[in-house]
This record gives C-alpha cells, sequence and structure tokens, in this order.
C-alpha cells in the first residue's frame, strides 16, 4: 500500500492508502497473450506490480514528487509519499519466513511488489475455455478459482467468473457456479472478443446482470470505442428499471464496470454521463501518461459544475478504478496512471487524498460482494472461540496477536488449513482499516471452510479467533463493546471458548477445533 505522510500547520499523520488493480488477465488467450502463473519470475503478475513499484520510485528520484507542497482544505501542505506493507499480509510472510519452511521466501519476494496489496484477475478468451460442457468458460474459470482461492495466491488476487451472455441459461448458471461453487467474487463479460457487441443490450445480457446481482457480484464489461460505452450504459438503465419494478431489493446490488471507458474519450461528456449514473463504474485502464492527468481535471470539473453528485450522491471520484489490464499493457502505462493519482498535479488542481484513496482501491472493495451481503456461517451453531492472551507483554514483548498469525502460518505449513479469501475490517467508516480481518480457511482435512474473526480485544494483550455463525453477522466497520448489540455477539463468542497463552498451546488448540 502507500503511506501518505502529511504535514500542515505543525500537525504530521499519516494516511494508508490501499491500492488494488481492477483489471488483468489470468489463462492463456487465442490471439497469444499468456499469464498462467502469477508469481512466474519476470513475467507473473507479482513481478508486473513489482516493476511498477519500481518505475514510480524512478520517478520520484527524477521529479522530485516523492514530497511536494500543496494546498489541502485551504493551507499550505506538505506530501511525502512511501511504500508500506498491509501490515496482516506482511506479519504472516514474516512468521512463514521463521519458520523457515514452505512459503519462507513469501517476504523476501513480497518487499518488491509491496506497493499494491491485491488484484482482480479474470479469464482471457482461452484456448481452453470450452473444455467442459456445462458452460463455455467453465474451465476457465476452474483455472482461476484454483489460483485465487488457495495460498499464497488468495493474499492478493480476487478472482473473477467469466461467461458469454448468449448462451442464455447456460450462462446464467455459470454465474451461479461461479460464485457459490468455485467462490469467485465478480463476473467479466466481453461483448467483442465474443461476437455480441450489436446485442449488448438484449435480454440475455440483461439475464446475466440480474443473476450477477442477486449474488451482488461486480461485472466489468470490457469496450471497444464510445458506441459499446454507451450500448453498455442504456443495459444498466434497463437492467436497473427491471429491478425497481420486479427486484427492488436487489437494486444496490447491481454493481457495473466499464473499462477502458477514459482513454480517447477526454471531454466526452456523452461517455462521462454513461459512467454517471447509479450503479455504474469506470475502470481506468489504458489511460496513462499526460491524459490521465487531463482527464482528472476534465472529469472532476465536468461532474462538479453539473453538480453530479445528486445523481448517485457519489462524489467525483468514488466513480472510478485504477487499473492495469495486464498483461495487455505493461508496467510503464500502470505506472503512468498512477502518477497522475499521487503528484502534485493531482492536488493542485483539486484533488484530495480521500479521491485517492478512493480511486486506487478503496471503490473495488466497496463492490465486492463480502462487504454488501451478510457474512456468517448459516450452518455452525455455537462453534467455539479461541482466546489468546498474553498479560505478561509489557515484560515479554510476545503479542497476543503476533501469537495468532504464528497460529495460521504454522497450520498453513503443516497443512492443516488453507486460506481461501480474507477480507480488511474497518474502525467506523472507509477511511481506515484496522488490525482485524475476517479470514474464510478451509480444513485440508475435513475439507470444511469456515469463516472467522481474527480480532485484537486488547491491543497485544488479549486476541481471539471467533467463528461466525447463523445468528452473527460480520460487521466490516468493526465492534464497539458497549453497544447492545456488540455485546450480545461478544456474549455468544464466549459461550464455547478456550483460552491459551503461548504459541505451543494455540497451535494445538486451533488445530483440534478448527482443522
Amino acid at each position: 500500500m502507500l503511506t501518505c505522510t502529511i504535514e500542515q500547520n505543525g500537525r504530521k499523520w499519516e494516511e494508508h492508502i490501499l491500492v488494488i488493480d481492477a483489471h488483468s488477465h489470468l489463462g492463456q488467450d487465442v490471439d497469444g497473450a499468456t499469464m498462467m502463473n502469477p508469481l512466474a519470475p519476470g513475467a507473473g503478475t507479482f513481478d508486473f506490480w513489482g516493476n511498477v513499484q519500481g518505475r514510480i520510485k524512478a520517478d520520484w528520484e527524477k521529479t522530485g514528487e516523492q514530497s511536494f507542497t500543496s494546498i489541502m482544505n485551504g493551507k499550505n501542505t506538505k506530501i511525502s509519499w512511501s511504500f508500506t506493507p498491509y501490515p496482516f499480509t506482511d506479519r504472516l510472510y514474516i512468521a512463514l519466513e521463521k519458520l523457515g519452511k514452505k512459503h519462507s521466501d513469501l517476504k523476501e519476494k513480497a518487499k518488491f511488489y509491496s506497493m499494491i496489496d491485491q488484484g482482480v484477475c479474470f479469464p482471457f478468451q482461452d484456448v481452453f475455455r470450452d473444455k467442459h460442457p456445462e458452460a463455455l468458460y467453465r474451465a476457465s474459470n476452474i483455472n482461476v478459482s484454483r489460483f485465487t482461492t488457495r495460498f499464497p495466491f488468495s493474499m492478493k488476487l480476487i478472482g473473477y467468473g467469466r461467461c458469454d451472455p448468449m448462451e442464455g441459461e447456460k450462462a446464467v448458471n455459470e454465474v451461479r457456479y461461479a460464485r457459490e461453487v468455485l467462490g469467485l467474487r465478480g463476473l467479466k463479460l466481453h461483448p467483442r472478443s465474443e461476437g455480441w457487441i450489436d446485442k449488448i443490450s438484449s435480454e440475455k445480457a440483461l439475464q446475466v446482470l440480474i443473476e450477477a446481482a442477486s449474488f451482488s457480484m461486480p461485472v466489468l464489461f470490457d469496450t471497444r470505442g464510445r458506441g459499446s460505452i454507451l450500448e453498455i450504459s442504456r443495459l444498466i438503465e434497463q437492467t436497473r428499471n427491471v429491478l425497481k419494478s420486479k427486484y427492488p431489493d436487489l437494486l444496490p446490488h447491481l454493481k457495473v464496470i466499464i473499462a477502458h471507458f477514459a482513454q480517447g474519450n477526454i471531454d466526452d461528456y456523452e461517455v462521462y454521463n454513461a459512467v454517471v449514473q447509479p450503479n455504474t463504474y469506470g475502470d481506468l485502464s489504458m489511460l496513462h501518461g499526460a491524459g490521465a492527468g487531463n482527464f482528472f481535471e476534465s472529469f472532476r470539473k465536468w461532474f462538479k459544475s453539473n453538480n453530479k453528485e445528486r445523481v448517485d450522491n457519489r462524489i467525483w471520484s468514488e466513480y472510478l478504478l485504477y487499473a492495469s489490464d495486464y498483461p495487455y499493457f505493461g508496467d510503464v502505462h500502470a505506472q503512468k496512471l498512477m502518477k497522475y493519482i499521487i503528484n502534485k498535479q493531482f492536488f493542485d488542481s483539486g484533488g484530495t487524498i480521500q479521491d485517492t484513496r478512493n480511486i486506487l482501491g478503496l471503490n473495488q472493495l466497496r463492490v465486492l460482494p463480502e462487504y454488501n451481503l451478510p457474512q456468517n456461517q448459516k450452518e455452525l451453531k455455537n462453534p467455539p472461540s479461541l482466546t489468546i492472551s498474553n498479560p505478561l507483554f509489557k515484560t515479554n514483548k510476545e503479542s497476543s496477536f503476533a501469537t495468532a498469525i504464528t497460529t495460521l502460518a504454522k497450520t498453513i505449513v503443516d497443512n492443516k488449513i488453507d486460506i481461501k479469501k480474507f477480507c480488511l475490517q474497518f474502525k467506523e467508516s472507509w477511511a481506515e482499516f484496522t488490525d482485524d480481518v475476517l479470514l474464510t480457511i478451509i480444513s485440508n482435512s475435513k475439507k470444511q471452510e469456515k469463516n472467522i474473526l481474527l480480532m485484537n480485544l486488547i491491543k497485544d494483550q488479549i486476541s481471539i479467533f471467533a467463528p461466525l455463525q447463523s445468528n452473527m453477522e460480520w460487521k466490516k466497520f468493526g465492534y464497539k463493546y458497549f453497544d447492545p448489540l456488540d455485546r450480545a455477539f461478544f456474549a455468544t463468542l464466549f459461550k464455547t471458548n478456550y483460552l491459551s497463552m503461548d504459541v505451543n498451546k494455540t497451535v494445538e488448540t486451533f488445530t483440534h477445533i478448527y482443522t
């Protein structure tokens, strides 16, 4: 992630900004483009992110814009940038490194790509996509799932599925399969490559969007030219009208991302209006260089002068997603887009830290299903929680949270569990995330999946592994000990609870009750 150090009127503070690449590919395309292993040295997605980070650093050294002065809230402000690894992932990698066994090299590798925290990936028009009869992209979706729902890829990758809406019922069923069986978290549609560019606003496409909304899955549309952008806009409006009349509860869960919309369309207000509507976002892949700076100034000015906040109660930056389109576009393009979201020009022309936070990662996180639907475990009733306590922390400096993370590392190395995904927990609003995370783990022996909240109760001294259950929903904005509902949550946690005060006992107990 990026850390922004702000100095203003004698005050100095830090803002931590998540960076998520909203658009990359996994598989082998019929056009020859290939990305079969994100961890492949040199050509893998992770090393690509490392190259972007290297180019950002080199540009700072060349331009001197790692630190600069601008106006923020009407005051002279010094803004300085640095790279910081996302704490939970970094701590887990450190614990694995200390164990010196499987995955012990992740910490060393990750230092080169610590800036980009996560990335969305989805199928190409794969050469192997049609190997299963159930749906055109079943094999491709399985391939993406195999990577994105197992450690260590699950710490960095967010998997989307793909379907061809022209398959009708097969496509609708594939959306359901991608979410419920494969654990994919969004959907990619590509009208041009699949030959339905003239049928974008068809009933078949509309039904796929409705099915995706039923799982709160974001849908990313590839585009080619303004005509397809405007047609996708019409499809979104049609789908919204159907949901309003037939399925109003699904309306907030319709989330469509129009890819590549900005490149070549600066000052095209019809295209801007296509994105600035309810249920709609635009990804910025392809946009780079001075054109990116020009776009942000143009879009922001148009948005504010036309009072577009009234459209959907969002500010201008809440419509935009940072995206690379790797491997079709390289690290040069990704760096030359990011540069204009964090440089002096961005802030001098009216951008804010909140705008940077929205574009670089927060908007992508907001559209994922886990942050929009209740997260619990319907089949679990009164599962035991595990409390880790160290009342002697001030003496021995052994954090209870570190013990919890070491426990995860040990059970991963011993092949007891796999981490399917994790979700960040925030503090009261989207502005600040905490150390707490919601983990989806899989017991490798029983093949059971559990949602477990890892939470600090008293910093460094008391932490807890808390499995969610049917009457316990995860709260993405955290818990307050004196809130009546949250007190009931904690009371439920402690009905059946184990206590551990050292690493060995914690590993033993965790293994016994969760694997």
